[in-house]
């Protein structure tokens, strides 16, 4: 203040020439550098800012009174503020057996949703959550983070499950239903039908194979939500129509896949072994009835041996070896050769039978399973011939194709390139690899009088309204044995069950025919043929003379001695065998002896017999 006074008072003692003076130097003088910057660069920055806002309005003011909107983009924009579009799974078609029973069908599962930016729950309803959903509470709590409006927290939920989720009615949780895949025979079929992803879409199997045709068309609902994001009601009438995926009918049957699969996890656990499959085939059509798989590791219990394994098929191509010598004129079925007593030395290598005789006929080598006359029968065949016979037959040649996604086919290495004791090795069984399905196509030729056929197991597709979209007929791919090769071979068969190997494939009311199969595996280790590692195999048909039914029967790695095919294969064969006939209501073909009936039967089986050497 003193300072202030003083100012005042010298002011007043100036003249006025010298305010004029003192005012004018007062204006020339250059602003505070301290407060340059505010005026400078923040103005001008103020200034920008307001400026810019400013013509935002002013541009936003043009669009709506001057360059209004239509009402499609009016629409859109109130739909993104009060609704949530949902993209939920299809509805799937049907798979059916050949009977029309549902083997996979769609049904609705409830499914639970989130919008996160209300779902909020308490560490305790967060445990409960992740408890009755089988989440982990981080994943509860990352959902709850997130910044949209919706996200999934658990889908295709059991029914008990979303009971009491619903009743912890948490704000921000909301349940929708949505289309889910059930397997009426439980997982026993999944190897073949396969199964399906939270996605909907197949992962395996005809599931995947078919994938295309079982899906439907992507079902989208819209749910309403008001201000606070709540949904104002639970189904929407918005939901556009649905359109459900193809139905396939498949020419398995399930009475018959049953039988075929409780009689092979029998006798699996019976030869405490490694797994096994069976297939059952109609000879004359080439449709597959059942395809059975048994796997004791847990995690194999989606592998479908029968139509993804290759494997050394052992003795079973006897038979095919055999019948096309025969058909050749090579050999008769009562020539004798000897035998050598069961070992028999070529070079430097050995080739052994179970059970040695000094001299076998053609008909007794297959009865006994003699791999030394087998051998003998082939080498004059000669390596081309035997590897033209396996192709014929369907081995590596693809003629079995069905479609089945992984499906592998047999492989025989060119014949030039086997060494003589390859060629022994292929005589018998061993040194190439054949699939299941190559097996009950070869078989099914016997059986059938000589027709190759091409096997498939889709019969037809269907519309959802029930309409024929597309039909699979029988095919014969070609004839490998004549009329009366085939006849001959089926009574020599009939024998091997009868009187040799394959006794316990012997029926109580029909007769059976086929072939025991003992395959040694490679030790993985070693990679050297196994001391114990085998396939213990049968494959057979019934009744023999006039065959409804071809089995195949593999037991992978029996571990109860012996392991053979004869005594792990063959009792399943004629389990399997037994309750298909009887179901199918097919006519006994064997009976008493002293029954009329049974005169008139067996009259016809010794016509048959002596017609078929006649033909030799």
């Amino acid at each position: 203040m003193p300072k202030i006074a003083n100012l005042g008072s010298s002011l007043r003692r100036l003249r006025p020439s010298q305010l004029r003076q003192l005012w004018i130097s007062v204006r020339r003088q250059k602003p505070s550098q301290t407060l340059g910057p505010f005026y400078g660069g923040r103005y001008r920055l103020i200034a920008v800012g307001f400026f810019g806002l400013f013509t935002i309005l002013a541009g936003r003011a043009v669009m709506i009174h001057i360059l209004s909107p239509s009402a499609d983009i009016l629409e859109t924009l109130a739909r993104r503020q009060y609704q949530t579009k949902i993209d939920l799974s299809p509805y799937r078609g049907n798979i059916y057996d050949r009977r029309g029973e549902p083997l996979a069908i769609s049904i609705r599962r409830p499914s639970f949703y989130v919008n996160p930016r209300i779902f909020d729950p308490t560490p305790q309803e967060t445990r409960q959550l992740a408890q009755l959903l089988e989440l982990s509470p981080a994943h509860v709590r990352k959902v709850a983070k997130r910044t949209n409006y919706f996200a999934w927290l658990a889908r295709k939920v059991e029914f008990s499950r979303a009971e009491k989720v619903n009743a912890l009615k948490i704000e921000g949780l909301f349940e929708i239903t949505e289309p889910a895949r059930f397997y009426p025979n439980g997982i026993d079929l999944v190897p073949l039908i396969g199964s399906v992803g939270i996605d909907n879409h197949g992962l395996q199997g005809v599931e995947l194979a078919y994938d295309g045709m079982l899906q439907g068309e992507v079902l989208t609902t819209f749910r309403n939500r008001d201000a606070r994001g709540q949904s104002i009601y639970r189904d929407s009438l918005l939901a556009l129509p649905e359109k459900t995926g193809k139905n396939i009918v498949l020419t398995l049957d399930s009475a018959i896949q049953n039988t075929a699969q409780r009689a092979l996890q029998k006798g699996v656990e019976k030869a405490k072994a490694k797994g096994g499959f069976a297939i059952v085939s109609d000879p004359h059509t080439g449709r597959i009835l059942a395809i059975a798989n048994v796997n004791s590791a847990p995690s194999e219990i989606n592998r479908n041996r029968a139509l993804t394994d290759i494997f050394e098929p052992g003795s079973v191509v006897k038979p095919l070896v055999i019948g096309r010598a025969v058909e050749l004129g090579l050999t008769r079925l009562d020539e004798v050769h000897d035998t050598f007593n069961g070992t028999y030395h070529e070079d430097k290598w050995t080739i052994r039978d179970t059970h040695g005789s000094a001299s076998m006929t053609t008909e007794e080598i297959l009865i006994e399973s003699s791999n030394i006359g087998t051998y003998r029968i082939a080498k004059r065949m000669g390596p081309e011939k035997l590897a033209t016979t396996l192709a014929e037959f369907g081995f590596g040649a693809r003629d079995n194709q069905i479609g089945f996604p992984g499906q592998q086919f047999g492989r025989v290495s060119p014949w030039q390139k086997w060494r003589p004791v390859r060629f022994a090795n292929v005589a018998f069984g061993q040194g190439f690899y054949a699939s299941g399905l190559e097996l009950v196509q070869a078989f099914g030729a016997i059986a059938n009088g000589g027709n190759l056929m091409k096997p498939f197991f889709i019969d037809h597709i269907e519309s959802p309204e029930g309409g024929m979209i597309e039909s699979h007929a029988s095919e014969i791919v070609r004839r490998v044995f004549s009329p009366t090769t085939a006849a001959s071979m089926r009574l020599v068969l009939r024998k091997v069950v009868d009187e040799g190997t394959g006794r316990k494939a012997a029926l109580t009311s029909w007769s059976s025919a086929g072939k025991t199969g003992t395959s040694e595996k490679v030790d993985p280790q070693t990679r050297k043929y196994s001391d114990h590692l085998r396939i213990a195999s049968f494959i057979g048909f019934a009744p023999s003379v006039d065959p409804h039914l071809v089995i195949y029967v593999v037991v992978d790695e029996p571990f109860v001695k012996p392991y053979t095919g004869g005594i792990h294969a063959a009792p399943i064969f004629h389990e399997i065998a037994e309750e298909a006939l009887r179901y199918l209501n097919v006519a006994p073909d064997k009976f008493p002896a002293k029954d009329v009936l049974a005169k008139g039967t067996n009259d016809h089986l010794q016509k048959s017999e002596s017609q078929g050497n006649q033909a030799l």
